[in-house]
């Protein structure tokens, strides 16, 4: 069963999801997608997840698919704003629906990198962190760096300036996306460290965002994935702290079925190896959070 939920961020944006429900769920599972990228591409992960008892709160952030607003044009968003606002309604929003269960987050790409934004991640049980690392343009291979440079650095300034939006999926880039988040973003991929840059740190991220980030976090990356190249990952996670060991998995892709993962492989049926470990560590943490509350 699915139900369709809606929840007000503190600056009085509407954000839309869907919860599935599992028979006698064990845990709520809060799945935080990528940036501009359609709901409808976690749906099979969702189902299985579910199938395995976890409840799933499936949504998107201000401006996309089901949280679209009607008008991009003119738009203030700023990227920041996913995790300064969007992610802090949304957690509070899915441990309401199971109060006395635990709630785990599964992120992927942005979705597990600005949770440490949110001023209540502490009510997250875990984190699983897929595809999460610094994004910095001059670390990507050269096609998808010039691919990158291009879309950030010409195309979105351009026609930013002439529409006041950034009309992305009229090229099939991506979704279509405000200007002022288009250029917080790209400023911030511009940097090795990405928002963890003295150019960040401390006046537009709060200082201390990501020190202590005391829940159990597994990430998941890719050595064929366009953006979490090894110096990405390295330069994002060495920025983190925590009383938790981080656990890291870095998938050979030649030696999975399809031979390929990327940037938007992890949740395709052909990757379900991929599935299957995300749902190990759910249920390591699970199992091991029930054996302490004993």
């Amino acid at each position: 069963m699915n139900t369709s939920i809606s929840v007000k961020t503190a600056d009085n944006v509407t954000l839309n999801g869907t919860h599935f429900a599992a028979n006698n769920p064990k845990a709520t599972v809060l799945l935080n997608p990528g940036t501009a990228t359609k709901t409808t591409y976690y749906l099979p992960f969702v189902e299985f997840l579910v199938s395995q008892g976890f409840d799933v709160v499936v949504w998107n952030y201000r401006g996309f698919c089901e949280s679209k607003t009607s008008q991009l044009k003119g738009c203030i968003y700023q990227y920041s704003d996913i995790g300064r606002f969007d992610m802090p309604a949304m957690i509070d929003k899915a441990k309401s629906i199971n109060p006395t269960l635990p709630l785990y987050c599964v992120g992927h790409s942005a979705g597990g990198q600005q949770i440490g934004l949110a001023a209540n991640y502490q009510k997250l049980d875990a984190l699983v962190a897929v595809a999460v690392s610094a994004g910095y343009f001059g670390y990507m291979p050269t096609g998808y760096r010039i691919k990158a440079n291009f879309f950030f650095r010409l195309f979105s300034p351009i026609t930013g300036a002439l529409f006041k939006y950034v009309p992305a999926k009229k090229m099939n880039f991506m979704e279509d996306l405000p200007v002022g988040f288009t250029r917080e973003w790209s400023a911030w991929c511009r940097e090795k460290q990405l928002f963890f840059s003295n150019k960040f740190y401390g006046k537009s991220i709060a200082e201390g965002t990501y020190k202590n980030f005391d829940i159990p976090t597994y990430v998941f990356t890719a050595d064929d994935d366009e953006i979490c190249t090894e110096q990405n990952v390295h330069n994002f996670w060495r920025n983190v702290t925590s009383k938790h060991p981080i656990a890291f998995k870095r998938y050979q892709s030649a030696q999975l079925p399809a031979k390929k993962v990327g940037h938007f492989g992890y949740f395709r049926k052909h990757n379900q190896a991929i599935w299957h470990d995300i749902l190990t560590a759910l249920n390591e943490t699970h199992n091991a959070k029930q054996s302490s509350a004993i």
